[in-house]
């Protein structure tokens, strides 16, 4: 596990002489720690355009190792050359008017994408507009919020993990929901639950907020990589809930994580909306059999 601490001291130089020594005198000690294989705090970093000024998710798109991304500002999926600075549109205006989209899966030749409502939008490669789009809406007369959509190919599905939902209120559990690709169709009971205790225990904080926004299952060690932008938490599960580990991120960092997405490698990418400035794509080597 790498591990970063971060100390915050006056600026006289006397006083900051004993904070770098013994850690006191006033200091403000904060530690960021890294999963295994990864250090959260040495990414490559690139901005990212004013159309992905309030990006909201992201996927990896394995024909040509790009990545796909959705706004709330935008209507058209959006793709992320790796190696180059310009974006591309690569769809049309496949999103219908007034709705807020939250996350993008890609399974073969169909894109996925998420409303916070719980809608789903089948939409075909390379569309154009919104004719052919289907939509699935998810079986509750409820109010419920979600901004995670993930592809899990052992379950033969999307899966679908709330942020706020009105069956969860007062169980500390985020719920998520499996759509059968086969059927089209939502299963009618939760799929997995996650404990909220359990993610504060880990991060030793009764206080930490565990909203989901973003995940996405890493394609070597199997586990379930979760980002709470509330919180400003990244949360390692299996896919079935179970809570592994936990990591508070750096905010300076990490102002508003809200996709998430791996390359076949293990390389990891976490984008950031522009909420302190512009949009970010912050991208992870990973180092297999690293502690």
């Amino acid at each position: 596990m790498n591990m970063l601490i971060q100390i915050k001291c006056p600026s006289t130089p006397a006083l900051l002489l004993v904070c770098a020594v013994t850690l006191l005198a006033g200091c403000d000690l904060q530690s960021y720690s890294s999963p295994d294989g990864y250090d959260l705090e040495r990414g490559k970093t690139k901005e990212l355009g004013k159309s992905l000024n309030e990006i909201s998710g992201i996927c990896f798109n394995r024909d040509d190792s790009s990545l796909l991304a959705i706004s709330d500002s935008r209507r058209k999926v959006i793709r992320i050359n790796l190696n180059k600075e310009k974006l591309k549109d690569y769809t049309g205006d496949v999103v219908p008017p007034d709705q807020d989209i939250e996350d993008i899966a890609k399974v073969d030749s169909f894109l996925y994408l998420l409303s916070s409502k719980g809608l789903i939008y089948e939409v075909t490669e390379n569309a154009k507009d919104t004719s052919g789009v289907r939509s699935y809406s998810f079986p509750s007369d409820q109010t419920n919020d979600f901004e995670t959509l993930y592809y899990d190919p052992s379950a033969g599905g999307l899966i679908m993990l709330c942020k706020d939902c009105a069956d969860d209120k007062g169980l500390h559990i985020r719920s998520a929901y499996r759509f059968d690709l086969k059927t089209r169709s939502f299963d009618t009971a939760r799929f997995y639950t996650i404990n909220t205790e359990d993610v504060k225990k880990i991060v030793k904080d009764a206080d930490a907020k565990f909203d989901p926004s973003a995940a996405a299952i890493h394609p070597l060690n199997k586990r379930l990589y979760i980002l709470s932008s509330a919180g400003t938490l990244l949360v390692i599960a299996d896919t079935r809930g179970k809570v592994i580990s936990a990591y508070k991120l750096n905010p300076d960092k990490y102002p508003q994580a809200e996709g998430i997405a791996f390359a076949p490698n293990g390389e990891m990418y976490i984008t950031n909306e522009g909420k302190q400035g512009k949009p970010t794509l912050q991208a992870f080597d990973f180092q297999k059999g690293t502690k």
